[in-house]
C-alpha cells in the first residue's frame, strides 16, 4: 500500500474518532457496581440480641439459599435489623428480586409478633442510583411548599425535556399529611378505639406483591394488589370505603368517626439562603450520558427559564460534579502538553529537524483520535480510572513511534517492530491480571485497563503502518537515503512472520524459540 493511502486510511479514522468524541460517557466515578439487595425491618422495643436471635438470623439464613449470592452481611440494633445480600456479576437481578421476596413471604409467618413487613431495596449493577451530579438550591420570599410546587410545575417539567436526564427530584419543603381529627366521646360511646381506626387505614392500605410479569424480552413490571383506598388517596373519598367496625350488623365507616383535612405538616427543620426559605433541585444524568455536555445543556436552558422566574426567585448552583470532572481533564491536559513539550525540546536537541517533530505529533494525535473509536463502541466511560489509564499510556505510545522512526532512520529497515511488538503485550499482559481480581476492584479498574490497551494496540498499527508513510511523505527519506522498497519488503516479512507464526499452524512448538531467535538480531542491530 502506498504512503499516500495508508495516510489517508488514518486521516479518515481520525476524523471518526474525533466525531464520536461528544459521545463518550464522560462522568466522575464507574457507573458499574455488583447488583445488591438490603433487606430491612423494625420489631420496635425489643433488644439487638433479640432481633439478632429470633428474625434476622432467620431470614439470613433462608437468604443466603438463594442462587447467586456472593456475599451476605446483616446488622441487628435496637428496634431494627438490616441484611446486605450481594450477587455475582451473572445475576438477573429481577429474577433475584423476586426470589428474595418469595423468600421473605415465606419466613415472615416465622418471625416474631410485631416484626414489620421486611422492605426491599436495590442497587442496580446498571445503576450508579444515582448520586445526582448537579444539585440546585431555589431561593423564594414565600412558603418552602410553594416554592416546591413551583418548581415541580414549571421548571422541572423544562428539564426533562433536556436528552440524557434520568431523574430530577426536588425536595426540601415539609411534605403534606392527611390530618384525621375524631371525638373520643363518640368513639367511646361506640365502642371503638383509636387502635380500630389504625389497624383499618392500615389494612386498606396494605400492597401485596404478586410477581414479575414480562412485557417483552428485555422489560418486566411488577404485579402489585393495590387497594382502593390507596387509589382514591388524593380525593375526599378515601374514608367512605374503610370499614373500622362492625356493630349490631352496621358497618361504621371511617367518615362517621373524623374529620379529614390536607395540610402541610408541622417543619422539623428550616433551610434559608439570605433570609429566603429554599428547596433544592437534584439531576441525575443516564447511564451513558456525557455529564460535561449534559451539564452545558442544563445550565443553558436554566439561564432561559430563570427569565420567567416571579419577583424574588432565584435559582443557585449547588453542587456540580463536572467541576472535578474538568480539573482532572485539565491535569491530563497540562500533564499531556509537559510531556509533549519536553519530547519536543528533546527531538530538537538530538535531531535538529521539524519534520521529525511534525511526524511525531501527528503520530500520537492520531494514535488518541483512533483510540477513541474503540472507547466507543467497547462502551467504556472516561472517568477518574480511565483518565488516569490514557495519562500513562501517552508516554508508552510515544516509546513505540519513537522507537520505531529511530530504526528507520538509523537502521534504515523496519526490524524494530518485533521488539515493540512483545515489549507491548507483555504490558498488555500485566494489565490482563486486572480481569480475574475480585469484581468489586475489577468494576473499578477495567476501564483503567482497557484504556490502556486500546492505545497500546493502536500504537503497533501506528508504528508499523503510519510512521514510515510519514517518513516519506515529509522527505526524511530523500534527506536520510532511506529506499521505500526496502522498508517495505521489512513490513511484508513483518507481517508474514507473525501469519506464519499464528496459532492457525497446528505444528507451532517451536515457535517461541523461533521468535526469540529472530529478535535477537533485530535487539543487537
Amino acid at each position: 500500500m502506498r504512503s499516500f493511502s495508508v495516510i489517508l486510511v488514518f486521516f479518515c479514522l481520525t476524523l471518526a474518532g474525533l466525531a464520536l468524541l461528544p459521545f463518550l460517557a464522560v462522568k466522575l466515578a464507574p457507573s458499574q457496581t455488583l447488583p445488591e439487595m438490603t433487606v430491612s425491618f423494625n420489631l420496635p422495643g425489643n433488644a439487638a440480641r433479640v432481633i439478632e436471635m429470633e428474625a434476622t438470623s432467620k431470614l439470613e439464613a433462608m437468604l443466603a439459599r438463594i442462587k447467586g449470592v456472593e456475599n451476605i452481611r446483616s446488622t441487628s440494633g435496637n428496634g431494627w435489623g438490616r441484611i446486605n445480600i450481594r450477587f455475582n456479576k451473572h445475576t438477573d437481578i429481577d429474577v433475584a428480586r423476586f426470589e428474595v421476596s418469595t423468600v421473605i413471604r415465606q419466613t415472615w409467618s416465622h418471625l416474631p409478633e410485631g416484626v414489620s413487613y421486611p422492605v426491599i431495596s436495590m442497587n442496580r449493577p446498571d445503576e450508579n442510583a444515582a448520586r445526582p451530579f448537579l444539585s440546585y438550591t431555589v431561593n423564594a420570599p414565600a412558603n418552602p411548599i410553594v416554592i416546591q410546587l413551583y418548581t415541580e410545575n414549571n421548571i422541572k417539567p423544562k428539564l426533562a425535556q433536556i436528552p440524557g436526564i434520568n431523574r430530577i427530584d426536588v425536595s426540601g419543603a415539609t411534605p403534606m399529611e392527611w390530618r384525621l381529627e375524631y371525638d373520643y366521646k363518640k368513639l367511646e360511646t361506640l365502642g371503638i378505639t383509636v387502635r380500630d381506626i389504625q389497624s383499618a387505614i392500615q389494612n386498606s392500605l396494605n400492597k401485596e406483591f404478586l410477581g414479575m410479569a414480562m412485557i417483552d424480552s428485555s422489560e418486566s413490571i411488577r404485579l402489585s394488589l393495590i387497594s382502593s383506598l390507596l387509589l382514591t388517596l388524593n380525593s375526599s373519598l378515601l374514608t367512605q370505603n374503610v370499614v373500622v367496625k362492625n356493630i349490631g350488623g352496621k358497618q361504621i365507616t371511617l367518615d362517621m368517626l373524623v374529620t379529614v383535612t390536607h395540610r402541610e405538616q408541622q417543619a422539623r427543620s428550616y433551610y434559608r439562603i439570605n433570609g429566603l426559605n429554599s428547596v433544592y433541585l437534584s439531576i441525575t444524568s443516564e447511564e451513558n450520558a456525557n455529564q460535561l455536555e449534559l451539564s452545558k445543556n442544563i445550565k443553558e436552558k436554566l439561564k432561559e427559564i430563570e427569565n420567567e422566574f416571579p419577583v424574588g426567585y432565584e435559582i443557585n448552583l449547588g453542587y456540580d460534579a463536572t467541576e472535578y470532572i474538568r480539573k482532572e481533564l485539565d491535569k491530563v491536559w497540562f500533564r499531556s502538553g509537559l510531556t509533549l513539550i519536553i519530547l519536543l525540546v528533546f527531538v530538537l536537541v538530538i535531531y535538529r529537524s521539524f519534520k521529525y517533530l511534525l511526524m511525531i505529533s501527528l503520530s500520537l494525535f492520531m494514535n488518541i483520535a483512533i483510540a477513541i473509536i474503540f472507547y466507543y463502541f467497547g462502551g467504556l466511560e472516561i472517568q477518574l480510572y480511565s483518565l488516569a489509564g490514557i495519562t500513562i499510556s501517552l508516554t508508552l505510545m510515544i516509546d513505540n513511534t519513537i522507537v520505531m522512526s529511530d530504526q528507520i532512520i538509523r537502521r534504515h529497515n523496519m526490524k524494530a517492530f518485533l521488539a515493540i511488538l512483545t515489549a507491548t503485550v507483555t504490558t498488555i499482559a500485566s494489565l490482563a491480571i486486572i480481569f480475574f481480581m475480585d469484581e468489586r476492584i475489577r468494576l473499578n479498574l477495567q476501564d483503567f485497563a482497557m484504556v490502556i490497551i486500546v492505545n497500546l494496540s493502536v500504537s503497533l498499527f501506528i508504528a508499523l503502518f503510519l510512521v514510515p508513510a510519514l517518513i516519506e511523505k515529509l522527505g526524511m527519506n530523500r534527506e536520510l537515503g532511506i529506499r521505500n522498497s526496502q522498508l517495505g519488503i521489512d513490513r511484508r516479512s513483518i507481517l508474514k512472520f507473525l501469519i506464519r507464526r499464528s496459532f492457525l499452524i497446528p505444528n507451532s512448538k517451536y515457535v517461541f524459540s523461533d521468535f526469540c531467535v529472530t529478535l535477537r538480531p533485530v535487539i543487537l542491530a
